[in-house]
């Protein structure tokens, strides 16, 4: 045990690892619902300390990890913040949580005198209940001492354990209903470009006026296929893949760029499709294959092979090792 010691002493930073890599397979560990998550890191931390007290990292270490820390919230929840300062949700809110964190505070204070307990233990009391790592270095770096860090790493774990328990007791004492969203399905349309207004447009022209919730994902021209950039200037007949979870919005598309009749092969009399272009069952961008495939009922078609896939589309065997796709013809 001694050599396991000196060997978390020694390196700071592979105990810092080691530490973090613990505790995330700890909080992966779930109890009838029950887990730490993230939190368990600090229990983890908790008992390494306690093993190895000089295996702390350097304090630069830790306010970097800080900063990233508070860098990650804010910009996670930015958008939020803001919006719960106009909404009158968010002001209630907002108006609960101030009087909570002032509650705390005030009976934090109410300790020093009643309890005996030192000013700058308090107030790591206090920072610790809230998981607040920033307070704690406001408080640590304003008197100028560690006692805030000693009440801090006391009432940090209750306050990572007993709001998770208690979100998990009441989860299990309400049991509230949660409607899950309905599963969205993407439809396409092939959409001959006739509308004069937009001949010679850039395509970012032509977005702005899509009705909403409609994307192009490609632009076939002359027999080629290409993904839309800000720079591609449209021109007649250029046949715009257009997508859609609503049908109507699409239908609208149609009817202001022009028709959604395919453009027919001069050759072949028949509907051109999209070479080497599949949309993903689940996902809205559309990938490139191999050029000399094409994506059609589901399946990819080579030149060549049309009568063995034309049987394996309509009876749904001998896919021939290629991935299905959401047809776009």
């Amino acid at each position: 045990m001694e050599e396991i010691r000196t060997l978390l002493e020694t390196q700071p930073l592979f105990s810092l690892f080691l530490t973090v890599a613990i505790g995330f397979l700890v909080g992966e560990i779930n109890i009838k619902g029950f887990s730490l998550g993230s939190g368990a890191v600090i229990f983890v931390g908790l008992a390494v300390g306690g093993f190895a007290p000089k295996a702390a990292p350097p304090a630069l270490l830790g306010t970097l990890g800080l900063l990233l820390f508070l860098y990650g919230v804010g910009v996670q929840y930015g958008a939020q913040f803001f919006r719960g300062l106009t909404s009158s949700e968010g002001l209630k809110a907002n108006a609960a949580a101030a009087i909570a964190v002032i509650g705390a505070g005030c009976l934090s204070l109410a300790l020093v005198p009643l309890a005996g307990i030192k000013t700058d233990q308090t107030l790591g009391l206090f920072a610790g209940s809230g998981t607040s790592s920033a307070t704690l270095q406001a408080a640590i770096a304003a008197l100028k001492s560690d006692g805030a860090a000693i009440g801090y790493s006391v009432a940090y774990p209750f306050g990572v354990a007993l709001p998770i328990l208690c979100i998990h007791l009441l989860n299990t004492w309400l049991k509230p209903k949660i409607e899950q969203p309905l599963a969205q399905q993407i439809d396409t349309a092939e959409i001959a470009l006739r509308n004069s207004a937009f001949f010679g447009a850039r395509f970012p022209e032509l977005v702005s006026k899509l009705p909403a919730g409609v994307a192009i994902a490609a632009v076939r021209r002359q027999g080629r296929n290409e993904l839309p950039s800000d720079s591609l200037v449209l021109n007649q007949d250029d046949v715009l893949l257009a997508t859609s979870t609503d049908k109507a919005a699409l239908q609208k598309a149609v009817g202001l760029l022009g028709n959604s009749s395919p453009v027919l092969s001069p050759t072949t009399r028949r509907p051109r499709l999209y070479p080497g272009l599949c949309l993903e069952a689940h996902g809205r961008r559309p990938s490139h294959r191999r050029p000399d495939s094409t994506c059609r009922r589901g399946m990819f078609y080579r030149p060549g092979q049309a009568g063995r896939q034309r049987h394996a589309a309509e009876t749904g065997s001998d896919t021939g090792g290629r991935r299905p796709c959401r047809s776009v013809s």
